[in-house]
């Protein structure tokens, strides 16, 4: 596994920072990190439906924003908000952010929401259509 890249306190960029805090999954995750002590990614995200593989990239932006410092235990990675990094670079924004966005948790989809009706296939007529069902080689040949 390759090592996981923490920024230095002098290379957080505010817009890095402000990018990574402008989705609601990963706002929402920081507000959960800012309430714990160390905690492993899926205990911070607030979608229990969201794929590892989405939340793998969450905490990837966190982290290279400086917003999150990761440590490996065990078979677990454990994050941890950087806010004393994040004061001293930019002092009351970390602050300023998450009281700003406390009332607006982001909403969970329900799973009545998520079930979607099957779309109807509507039948291929004349030739235009039978070209189209053919693959892209024997087009061609």
């Amino acid at each position: 596994m390759r090592p996981l890249h923490h920024p230095a306190i002098d290379d957080i960029e505010m817009t890095s920072v402000l990018y990574a805090l402008a989705d609601p999954v990963r706002l929402g995750i920081v507000r959960s990190l800012s309430r714990d002590h160390p905690v492993s990614c899926v205990g911070a995200c607030i979608d229990e439906e969201l794929p590892r593989a989405t939340l793998s990239r969450h905490f990837d932006v966190l982290r290279s924003a400086g917003l999150v410092n990761t440590v490996k235990s065990g078979t677990q990675y454990l994050n941890t908000l950087r806010c004393d990094d994040l004061e001293r670079r930019f002092p009351g924004l970390l602050r300023a952010i998450l009281a700003g966005a406390g009332g607006s948790q982001p909403a969970r989809k329900s799973p009545a929401k998520l079930a979607t009706k099957p779309v109807a296939k509507v039948p291929a007529r004349g030739r235009r259509a039978e070209a189209s069902r053919t693959p892209p080689a024997k087009a061609r040949a």
